[in-house]
């Protein structure tokens, strides 16, 4: 009998890279996705393709699903095993649907807080922490969206969770609390936080996928010094082996310049507000350097270069406004809540000019 796995949200890791950890025919795939138009494409065709990179192109599975749903709509069938890929600002709102779920419930959120704020919640044992260690795109190129208008790239990557959520099966490499909580810290501060530097340069400079903003010197080096800092503090800090953290550095910066991802900068860019957050991957990546007694100078440019983002459709459009319209201290107080008497308000105002002076050099290829 089939094990039928559900899943929330039908974007880059739902559509993406998910279907490659069950997609032996002993799963039925089924969706929930509150995007309508994608919605109703997902239940018409009943299949799409998703493309995995190689050195030299691409491999691609057909993923065939049993329904996709609305966010709320009554589930008829019973499931063996949900993941969620929505987001940390959308997760909350699926509360009322989770709780009607009697199986092990992933989520693959960046946020490793999320289960425990679940569990105190509903009163619920089902929730487990995730982390897809891969890096999916929400599109792909043309010549691949002719064929299939669904379609998506992903690269190999690996998939890791919660031993308790084993039963659920698929290619996730369950594992204990210790190895989870080290791949979690490898994975926020030497991926998340160089990523979105590499986006936030990426964005300044006019570029519009990644691969394409690592191709400039300027901005690979100082992604690569971001990783220097940070896996200098996180061996210091946590106690990360240096082997371990020297192998996800080099991993790290080969996949952030993979030419066949199609990557876009908006993706790994959206929401910069939610990314400077003080215990997230910008903001939090600078004061965990600080704590270790590294100056976190790189990582300073990004937040900088994270300052001047400039979208009008995203969500946290309104960043640049504020940056243009308040005075840099009333902007770092006020609107990143960095107050004056620490470290790091001190070393981003001190260094305010020459870093806009700096991106500036980069954007015009001196």
């Amino acid at each position: 009998m089939s094990k039928k796995i559900l899943i929330y949200g039908a974007g880059a890791i739902g559509r993406g890279y998910i279907p490659w950890l069950f997609k032996e025919k002993n799963f039925d795939l089924y969706y929930v996705e509150s995007n309508n138009i994608l919605r109703q494409k997902l239940k018409s065709k009943k299949t799409f393709k998703t493309y995995m990179t190689t050195e030299t192109g691409y491999i691609s599975h057909d993923t065939n699903i049993k329904e996709c749903f609305f966010p709320g709509e009554e589930l008829s069938t019973k499931f063996d095993g949900a993941i969620t890929a929505v987001g940390p600002r959308q997760i909350f709102e699926l509360k009322d649907n989770l709780k009607k779920l009697n199986c092990p419930i992933i989520f693959f959120e960046n946020d490793s807080t999320i289960p425990n704020k679940f569990s105190k919640i509903i009163k619920s044992n089902n929730f487990f922490f995730g982390i897809p260690d891969v890096i999916t795109s929400n599109t792909a190129p043309k010549i691949l969206l002719n064929e299939d208008e669904l379609a998506i790239v992903t690269e190999k990557g690996e998939a890791y969770a919660d031993i308790s959520a084993r039963e659920m099966g698929g290619h996730i490499k369950f594992i204990n609390q210790d190895e989870l909580k080290k791949q979690w810290i490898a994975k926020l501060y030497i991926h998340n936080t160089p990523h979105c530097i590499a986006a936030y340069l990426g964005s300044f400079c006019n570029f519009k996928y990644v691969h394409e903003a690592m191709n400039k010197n300027h901005i690979y080096n100082i992604v690569e010094n971001s990783m220097i800092e940070m896996a200098e503090a996180i061996i210091k800090v946590f106690g990360l082996g240096s082997n371990f953290v020297e192998w996800y550095k080099s991993k790290e910066l080969k996949r952030f310049s993979n030419k066949f991802l199609y990557d876009p900068i908006s993706r790994v860019a959206r929401e910069p507000f939610r990314k400077l957050a003080l215990t997230n991957r910008l903001i939090g990546a600078a004061q965990l350097c600080l704590r270790a007694g590294v100056i976190p100078k790189s990582i300073i440019t990004g937040i900088m270069a994270a300052f001047l983002y400039d979208d009008h459709l995203d969500h946290d459009s309104n960043i640049k406004i504020l940056f243009s319209s308040l005075p840099p201290i009333d902007f770092l107080s006020l609107i990143i809540n960095i107050q004056p008497n620490e470290a790091l308000y001190e070393l981003i105002l001190s260094n305010w000019n020459i870093n806009i002076e700096k991106l500036n050099d980069i954007k015009n290829g001196r």
